[in-house]
């Protein structure tokens, strides 16, 4: 016959520890060994329980800590660095459409070089909202003005301009570039400072530029409106993340004295070398040119040329092209006629696409072109604006 011999719980006082029958080992008295409280109110311990035994108790009743082990995890939550309202700010203003790749990130990271160093913060004002699943926090903000797409350069520019007296804003940062270049001016306009436009360096106090074609570096008191030039800042990176507050300011939808005309066609023939982002441009080898400017406004093309040109009288000095001309950045650059002297080459070596028509196979303008047309000019001229829909006689 098998004999079955019961367990006997031993009953605890308060200030002793309870006994456990050393025979159990599947944990089932473990909890009550550490509830027992004696009378100093803290639990005591069986001195009896291993550390096995207590780690297998403590994941059970969800009490599991460093101490005993094991350490749990908790999400990983981003840490954000809080500004007052009251430190310095900077303002950086981004439009829907970069003037150069990554340019809202390198406008962040240059204006927390101007704002550490003073101890401030940075202001965003980004138009047309991008994409708003973005962290702005992440990329460099501590304080966002979202404005809506599709506003009028006038407008945005009193809007900066609310935007700086709302946070008494010392500087605000532009990129040298397109419609961002534009409203940059017009906001010094209304501020009534002087901009400075192209910056290389930039800090708490100072900003360098380069004039006369990249020749000439000036240094002068960083002012309150600039722009900078592309590519030349690294994009804010750091392991804590701003606050990315988003603010609401009130608007007016049209600032005094501002009439909106609508939308008025310009020609870019006659637009600044430094500014065009297309640019027609003649050589020796142009003779007709009625068919140049007529191909260079239907293609809405800059019309610029080589020193040659230029001492031939055909075109004024301030479209000359070259290392004693002005060097050129454009997105594409179409040279008719030109063989390609060492000074234009210079000239335009930061264009990001050349074409060349040249009748040379072996000029050094071709060598140098990303597409070649081996033809007179003459020929290609009239045939390339009746293609873009312009007329060779007008």
């Amino acid at each position: 016959m098998m004999r079955i011999r019961r367990q006997r719980r031993v009953p605890s006082s308060p200030g002793t520890v309870p006994r456990i029958d050393p025979r159990r080992h599947d944990g089932e008295n473990e909890p009550e060994a550490i509830e027992r409280v004696g009378a100093s109110g803290l639990p005591r311990r069986d001195p009896r329980e291993d550390k096995g035994q207590r780690l297998r108790r403590e994941l059970r009743t969800g009490r599991a800590t460093a101490r005993s082990g094991r350490i749990e995890r908790q999400p990983a939550v981003p840490q954000r660095l809080m500004l007052a309202d009251d430190v310095p700010w900077i303002v950086v203003v981004s439009l829907a459409e970069e003037p150069w790749p990554d340019a809202e990130r390198q406008l962040l990271g240059a204006a927390h070089k101007v704002a550490d160093g003073m101890g401030g913060g940075v202001v965003m004002v980004r138009v047309g909202n991008g994409d708003r699943a973005t962290d702005l926090g992440r990329i460099g903000a501590d304080r966002a003005v979202l404005l809506p797409p599709a506003i009028d350069p006038d407008i945005l520019a009193a809007h900066v301009v609310a935007v700086m007296e709302r946070f008494e804003a010392r500087h605000v940062l532009f990129g040298e570039g397109g419609a961002d270049a534009d409203v940059a001016r017009r906001t010094a306009i209304r501020l009534g400072e002087r901009p400075a436009t192209s910056l290389h360096l930039v800090s708490n106090g100072s900003a360098t530029f380069q004039e006369a074609g990249g020749r000439t570096e000036v240094c002068r008191p960083l002012p309150r409106v600039a722009t900078l030039a592309p590519g030349r800042f690294d994009a804010y990176e750091s392991e804590i993340a701003r606050e990315g507050r988003r603010i609401e300011i009130e608007l007016d939808d049209m600032p005094p004295g501002v009439r909106d005309l609508g939308v008025v066609a310009t020609s870019q023939l006659d637009a600044p070398l430094g500014e065009a982002r297309f640019i027609v441009s003649a050589g020796d080898g142009v003779t007709d040119w009625a068919a140049f400017r007529a191909v260079a406004q239907a293609l809405g093309g800059t019309i610029a040329g080589s020193r040659q040109v230029v001492d031939a009288g055909h075109l004024p000095r301030h479209r000359q092209v070259g290392a004693s001309g002005t060097l050129v950045e454009a997105r594409c650059y179409l040279a008719f006629g030109i063989s390609g002297a060492p000074q234009h080459l210079q000239g335009v070596q930061r264009c990001r696409h050349v074409i060349a028509v040249n009748t040379d196979l072996h000029a050094a303008m071709v060598k140098r072109a990303d597409l070649a047309i081996i033809a007179d000019a003459q020929q290609v001229m009239p045939a390339l604006a009746r293609l873009a829909g312009g007329r060779a006689d007008a």
